[in-house]
């Protein structure tokens, strides 16, 4: 009912239907990423996350060689981090399930290797492959030297020679002119990046990283030797997913099934200066992760 002289204009069935549409979309949607957002948090990699916040000791497990490799026995291993008021010092979730997939392969494959972890951070993922037997070279911004220097300290009762860890700063955007990080590129079995984007910066920074270390930026790779470039990456939103929709309430939510790979702006940015991605070892069940991938980089044929 409207009153004489109302600007009121009531809508006609085709509109109050298309109205009705549009919120019930809505709140589907809604619904949906609040559905999402409840599945996004996986427990195993949350605890770590929040132990290493607070400076706790946490306890990850490891292949053992010999017989109880065969019969599938595990060994404990501790580590501890630095608590951090500094979210950009926090251990992130993309490191602790590239971690957890690094524990899982055989020990040998790290006893005495030469590892160099870009953009470490905290250095959760070296001094993880350092206590696992490899001689990591862990690299970032040189401000961050005392924070990983810290934890390293902490953690030497887990680092047994031959393994050993160490920090040097290293510039993305000049990789071949960085001494002594250079240096350590020219003789790492495996190259380690967990999380290496944050913005486009960072990406811009971090693909010129990666031409210069499979050699596609005209010069020799900077790794001759290298066995992997293992990168660790979480699907964001506001990042590299922007046009991603939140799936119906009865479809799963991870973005990393194939067919929602490849809408990754960050995949595809590799991809277009000629790298392959290829999915790297999975993560223990407890640790694998909706938003994130574990990638193995090699330069296209």
């Amino acid at each position: 009912i409207f009153e004489a002289g109302s600007s009121v204009v009531p809508l006609t069935m085709m509109e109050a239907s298309e109205a009705f549409e549009s919120q019930a979309e809505l709140e589907a949607r809604v619904a949906a990423l609040r559905q999402l957002s409840s599945q996004e948090s996986v427990p195993a990699v949350h605890d770590i996350v929040q132990a290493c916040r607070r400076g706790e000791l946490i306890t990850l497990t490891r292949t053992v060689a010999g017989v109880g490799r065969m019969v599938g026995y595990k060994k404990p291993l501790e580590l501890r981090f630095q608590s951090s008021k500094q979210t950009e010092h926090d251990v992130q979730e993309a490191a602790v399930v590239l971690g957890s997939a690094a524990s899982l392969l055989p020990a040998a494959t790290w006893r005495g290797v030469t590892v160099v972890e870009v953009g470490c951070g905290s250095g959760y993922v070296g001094v993880l492959l350092a206590a696992l037997g490899a001689r990591v070279v862990l690299t970032d911004l040189a401000s961050l030297d005392s924070v990983v220097s810290g934890n390293i300290s902490m953690n030497l009762s887990a680092i047994r020679p031959p393994a050993s860890a160490n920090f040097c700063p290293l510039d993305w955007t000049r990789p071949r002119a960085t001494i002594p990080a250079s240096v350590a590129l020219i003789d790492a079995a495996w190259v380690f990046a967990s999380d290496p984007v944050v913005d486009a910066s960072s990406e811009a920074a971090f693909l010129t990283f990666v031409r210069a270390v499979l050699g596609l930026d005209g010069e020799r790779p900077m790794c001759m030797g290298l066995e992997g470039l293992i990168v660790s990456h979480k699907h964001q939103q506001s990042l590299c997913i922007p046009g991603y929709r939140p799936p119906t309430l009865d479809g799963p939510p991870s973005i990393t099934l194939a067919e929602e790979c490849s809408r990754c702006s960050f995949r595809l940015a590799l991809e277009d200066i000629g790298v392959d991605v290829a999915d790297w070892h999975a993560p223990p069940h407890d640790f694998l992760h909706p938003f994130v991938d574990c990638w193995c980089l090699t330069a296209a044929e």
